[in-house]
């Protein structure tokens, strides 16, 4: 295996899974708005959720991973100042975008198999299912954090119409 090689497969791994993952973040948000409307079903919580949250400790780890929003000028952290109901339906929408984007993420990482040469395909089989394993989280926080922004948007409409 020459040093050209490997730098090779460096420059085209590095291309592949940056496209990969700020592509797909960008690529969901060009599905359409009704798209997310109507797959609530898949965005909605399941019973066993919140036994899982609790048993994996989400609540304590969630806040310590990176989050991305800034990249589409969104900021979670803007919650306490900015909380209208137009924030709360944009951080909803921003919930589903970063499953689906993580979703497709670690779907998509598999395509890593073939951009590399077959003999090292156990290697990158691996580094796909590292990566399905690493997006696993960040599904999860979209998933922990939606069903508390809808009671929170309820609640903040409740307000509206009680000042109507």
């Amino acid at each position: 295996m020459s040093i050209g090689f490997i730098a090779w497969m460096i420059v085209i791994n590095t291309i592949f899974w940056l496209v990969c993952c700020l592509g797909t973040a960008h690529l969901v948000r060009f599905l359409p708005k009704s798209w997310y409307e109507k797959n609530d079903w898949f965005f909605a919580e399941r019973p066993f959720e919140r036994e899982l949250y609790k048993r994996i400790r989400l609540e304590r780890w969630k806040d310590k991973l990176p989050e991305g929003g800034g990249l589409w000028k969104f900021q979670k952290k803007n919650l306490n100042r900015e909380l209208t109901l137009e924030y709360a339906d944009k951080f909803i929408s921003e919930t589903k975008y970063g499953e689906v984007g993580h979703l497709g993420m670690a779907i998509l990482g598999f395509a890593c198999i073939w951009i590399n040469p077959g003999e090292y395909a156990l290697v990158f089989l691996i580094c796909a299912i590292v990566n399905v394993m690493v997006q696993i989280p960040f599904c999860l926080i979209q998933r922990y954090n939606r069903p508390r922004l809808l009671r929170l948007r309820s609640r903040l409409a409740r307000k509206g119409e009680s000042r109507a």
